[in-house]
């Protein structure tokens, strides 16, 4: 697992993205344009062939053999402009994109995020994150999960909080002989080693919408939870193994800021609480730090920004220990340790 740490700056940055742009814009007209040239070299060809035949032959006979040379000239135009697109394609425009999605992704990303106030410790993995059974054993997905991708693996610590977060897409086998899966969870999964420095959850405490409860039924935890708060009964349902430990967890600050954090939420929220470890999933149509090479570099800085703040309001549900105590009850997770 490599973690970047390289810095680019942004100008440099947007000259690639602009070369990018430029190879995006050839490769739209590629093959319209050497499918004209093709074409008109064999209209050419064939006109010149039978002016030279039909001197010789006569036009009749001529025309019917030109006819047919015809229509094969144009499917082998046609072919020959699809290899000049393929090969532009994987030779020229691939590379100038990657160039650009990699330094953007794997290095400017990076050096943004450091500069904002709060993180430290920072290290980033575009092609990474939680594994399967790491979310599986935590009850953070649904049943039947066939596909799994896990992108933007960003740890580190934001204001003394070491946390883990990333992209998620899973999915299910979709019926019949459709071969793309149905995907049932698409947004970011954020997991932090302490949700309290005073408190450790005995057993498995989950909060999620409503919505969620279909698709999760089968992964809850078997004692349903109705809390003291009616308009946090009616937004969330609440499941626990131990029903003590649910409001032990669950005090009206928490929930309070549970609720918060809903509501800057773009999707449905998930959260779990599992001994001292605290992990939500928020599902999003939009994948953060993503690149986009029709839009300018700046403003992706300001995207990458925004970015964070679900990051700072998920941090926001966390308990802050009484000024002036230090001391910490739980212990380092290896989830969350820096490679």
């Amino acid at each position: 697992m490599v973690f970047a740490e390289q810095n680019i700056s942004g100008v440099k940055l947007e000259k690639l993205r602009q070369d990018a742009v430029r190879k995006t814009k050839i490769q739209k007209r590629l093959f319209p344009v050497c499918l004209i040239v093709f074409i008109g070299g064999a209209a050419i060809k064939n006109l010149l062939t039978f002016r030279l035949l039909s001197d010789y032959m006569g036009e009749g006979s001529v025309a019917a053999g030109v006819a047919a040379t015809v229509v094969g000239d144009l499917i082998f135009a046609a072919m020959l402009a699809g290899v000049v697109y393929v090969f532009y394609m994987l030779l020229v425009w691939q590379k100038a994109y990657d160039r650009f999605s990699f330094s953007f992704k794997n290095r400017y990303v990076l050096d943004t995020i450091r500069q904002l106030p709060g993180f430290s410790e920072l290290r980033y993995n575009a092609q990474s994150g939680f594994t399967l059974q790491e979310l599986t054993a935590l009850n953070l997905l649904p049943a039947g999960i066939t596909y799994y991708h896990a992108t933007d693996e960003l740890r580190g610590c934001l204001d003394g909080k070491r946390f883990r977060a990333c992209n998620v897409s899973a999915g299910r086998k979709a019926p019949g002989r459709q071969s793309l899966p149905d995907i049932v969870f698409e947004g970011q999964i954020i997991g932090f080693e302490a949700f309290d420095d005073r408190k450790r959850s005995t057993s498995y405490i989950q909060v999620m919408d409503r919505g969620l409860l279909k698709d999760m039924k089968q992964k809850t935890a078997p004692f349903p939870i109705r809390t003291e708060n009616e308009a946090f009964n009616a937004r969330f349902a609440v499941f626990a193994e131990e029903e003590r430990n649910a409001f032990y967890i669950l005090t009206p600050q928490v929930m309070e800021r549970i609720s918060d954090f809903a509501d800057m939420a773009e999707g449905e929220i998930y959260l779990v609480f599992s001994q001292y470890e605290l992990y939500v999933a928020c599902r999003q149509a939009r994948s953060p730090f993503q690149v986009y090479i029709d839009i300018p570099v700046e403003q992706q800085t300001q995207n990458i920004r925004k970015d964070t703040d679900l990051l700072r309001q998920a941090r926001a549900i966390l308990s802050e220990p009484p000024q002036g105590r230090e001391e910490m009850l739980w212990k380092g997770s290896m989830r969350f340790c820096l490679p």
